[in-house]
């Protein structure tokens, strides 16, 4: 009978102490915040006192399986009801604590995380509480393996570009590793007269600002008005995680220009494809034509057009070409192709022996 009533009391006590810690919680994502010291204060504490309590904090950053690299004790502060952001100057005030661990050296002399495996503990100690149930300790540890992160590259429209679309599809490639919760903002701006795209970016009122964006592409907004006609732009990517910046593009600039020579069907002339794409915009009046050099055996042109906004949508129906040692030169009739359509951007991909690929952008016109 004794032990059954002492089987009964452990359960109790065991259940109000489970309901007493869910009492304070901690949210920290270290995806987002785990690479930074100042990312420590991203930490959110949820409280479900009805009354505000006077604590501290203490958090721990140790190497997965290793030794403590360094902690950081905040004074007391006042913990309300409900979430909680990390009190700035409590942070500020903190005492920071490094071990003489090289990992600890690079943290405390560049304020970054290097690359390794880490655990973040977030220790509460409640100082004073009205309520006699509130256990005085509570603690929350997380997990996060930090690799570098890729830049952020804008792809297209490309930098010093000039093209005659109005509308164009905005392309970048993300940085690697990328957060699930990951979004992007997109910002366009026209660049005035005596302005750099800089400046364009920070202080002129965008023409385009969207966010949420959960893919590496954008199609011009619909509610946009067209771009104006001889006006230059700039454009620049910003990748979030929340509410926290994780990378930045570098800012880009085109120009939009549609006026045309007259004779510029007569000249169209043909033109190089190459390894780089570089700011020029071709025209390809009905006809694409363009040339390379061929060090290797003669045989089968291996080559791909794909329209710019979906390189996944390969173009049907290309004629069979054969390619020579030497200089090569074709002329692909585009008009007979249903696919092409007028004013749009397609690319160019010719693939040599040793897998090096050419290419060539263009603008689809018809005559």
């Amino acid at each position: 009978m004794n032990k059954s009533i002492t089987k009964w009391i452990f359960a109790l006590l065991l259940l109000l102490s489970s309901k007493a810690y869910t009492q304070i919680s901690v949210q920290f994502s270290p995806i987002a915040a785990g690479r930074s010291l100042q990312g420590l204060a991203t930490v959110q504490i949820m409280s479900t006192f009805q009354t505000a309590v006077q604590v501290a904090l203490t958090i721990r950053v140790k190497e997965v399986g290793g030794t403590e690299l360094l902690s950081v004790k905040t004074p007391e502060f006042l913990l309300n009801h409900g979430v909680n952001f990390m009190d700035r100057n409590a942070f500020s005030n903190a005492r920071f604590s490094f071990s003489a661990d090289y990992a600890a050296t690079v943290i405390k002399q560049t304020g970054n995380f290097p690359e390794g495996d880490y655990e973040y503990c977030f220790e509460i100690a409640v100082i004073s509480a009205k309520d006699p149930a509130v256990l005085p300790f509570y603690e929350q540890c997380f997990t996060f393996s930090v690799q570098p992160i890729t830049p952020l590259l804008l792809m297209s429209p490309i930098e010093g570009d000039v093209l005659c679309n109005k509308r164009p599809t905005f392309i970048w490639q993300p940085p690697m590793p990328l957060a699930s919760d990951a979004s992007f903002r997109l910002l366009l701006a026209e660049v005035k007269e005596k302005q750099n795209a800089v400046e364009a970016i920070s202080f002129n009122t965008p023409v385009i600002n969207q966010a949420q964006i959960r893919i590496n592409s954008l199609a011009f907004p619909v509610n946009i008005p067209d771009l104006k006609d001889g006006a230059t732009y700039a454009w620049q990517v910003t990748v979030y995680a929340g509410k926290t910046i994780l990378k930045k593009s570098e800012i880009w600039e085109f120009k939009v220009q549609c006026r045309e020579e007259k004779n510029a069907v007569e000249n169209d002339g043909y033109r190089e494809v190459k390894e780089r794409l570089d700011g020029h915009v071709y025209y390809a009046y009905g006809k694409l034509r363009f040339f390379f050099s061929n060090p290797y055996n003669e045989g089968k042109l291996a080559y791909r057009i794909y329209p710019l906004a979906d390189k996944q949508e390969e173009v049907k129906g290309l004629p069979t070409m054969k390619v020579i040692n030497g200089y090569n030169q074709f002329e692909i009739d585009l008009s007979e192709l249903k696919p092409f359509k007028d004013g749009k951007d397609y690319l160019l991909k010719v693939w040599l022996a040793d897998n090096k690929i050419l290419q060539l952008r263009f603008v689809y016109k018809e005559i």
